[in-house]
């Protein structure tokens, strides 16, 4: 989504993840100290003074404009500790919002705070940034698709790159700032901090590196927003393979979305925290979600049952089956399911 810096007069980019909820980068809400021409530096270059977040706005349109449906902030939240001051490895705020965005104009997406990012993932960008570094185009969203992890935390030079960033391939310029980068199954896997003149060697803050501080901030969003916090956020996994509906006829598994089909039925993976659905277990064994057996019918009380029969005991049992050196950073001043269920080979002929 789109942000505009009142304060300053700058734009940038931003991620929905909760109702009320917009990660970003800090550039774009915080003043900075120890720039060499614009350009950072990561021995020197800090945070200083925090902007106000009610002059913060975010807008769920496609265009930053003055015809723009806006949001406004309400509070920033920063990342913690004694060293959260200093630029690189740091470039992370989240803004709350004074109102919920409905699901009508935005649908939150979610960030991957589970899963650890590869070297040569595939990954896409969105943005409202330029397409040069004249300022080009700005103010517009746009996504670039078929990038690739170039290195991840301590993978990367660590002259250039924290533990909590990663480096990706190309395309992002000003105003892309806090804008994310996401995965093939579109979850939030960076938040674009700084890069090379020419829009090239893209740095991103991890949110895998951050992913407690995210899920605390979305608990506290959800706790002032009033609603129920993100699923994500008390540890169900963000693959959305978890969440995937089960019960549909199959006689294989490529007819299902989940690519499993167990006893004639479509299922899915299945965890502590990723529970089943009402009418399915968690078959231990397997790790997916199996049908509960059918309860016995009722006693009908017919007075034909033969005289000395015991008498049944009802109800169900359920068992165990139910220029890389002076990077800028990027902020423009001035106006699915793809996951393949893998099952254990002593239950294929149950799971095929």
């Amino acid at each position: 989504m789109g942000i505009y810096n009142d304060e300053i007069g700058a734009i940038c980019t931003g991620s929905l993840i909760a109702p009320n909820m917009v990660l970003t980068a800090r550039h774009c809400v915080s003043d900075m100290a120890n720039e060499l021409d614009g350009q950072i530096t990561c021995r020197s270059t800090k945070f200083t003074d925090t902007h106000l977040a009610r002059r913060i706005f975010v807008t769920t349109d496609a265009e930053i404009g003055r015809s723009s449906r806006y949001y406004g902030g309400s509070e920033l939240v920063l990342l913690p500790g004694t060293e959260a001051d200093n630029f690189c490895g740091n470039d992370q705020a989240i803004l709350i919002l004074d109102e919920l965005i409905p699901e009508s104009d935005a649908v939150p997406l979610v960030p991957r705070v589970d899963v650890p990012l590869a070297e040569g993932e595939e990954y896409y960008a969105v943005g409202f940034g330029a397409t040069n570094d004249a300022s080009t185009g700005a103010g517009l969203r746009r996504r670039r698709d078929n990038l690739f992890i170039d290195c991840v935390s301590d993978g990367c030079p660590a002259s250039m790159v924290r533990p909590t960033e990663w480096v990706g391939d190309t395309g992002i310029c000003e105003g892309d700032s806090g804008g994310p980068s996401l995965d093939l199954m579109h979850r939030v896997i960076g938040v674009t901090s700084r890069g090379a003149e020419g829009c090239e060697y893209p740095i991103y803050g991890y949110v895998y590196g951050w992913a407690e501080w995210i899920k605390e901030a979305a608990l506290h969003a959800a706790e002032v927003g009033g609603y129920e916090a993100p699923r994500w956020a008390t540890g169900f996994p963000t693959d959305p393979v978890f969440s995937a509906e089960v019960g549909a006829a199959c006689e294989q598994p490529a007819q299902c979305l989940t690519n499993a089909c167990l006893d004639g039925y479509c299922t899915r993976p299945c965890t502590e925290v990723a529970t089943c659905p009402s009418g399915y277990s968690c078959d231990e064994e397997i790790g997916f979600c199996a049908k509960l057996p059918e309860p016995p019918p009722a006693d009908s009380g017919d007075e034909g049952a033969d005289e000395g029969e015991d008498e049944a005991s009802g109800g169900c049992s359920i068992g165990s089956r139910p220029d890389p050196t002076k990077p800028v950073p990027w902020l423009l001043g001035a106006a699915g399911l793809g996951a393949v269920a893998s099952l254990r080979r002593r239950r294929r002929d149950r799971l095929g």
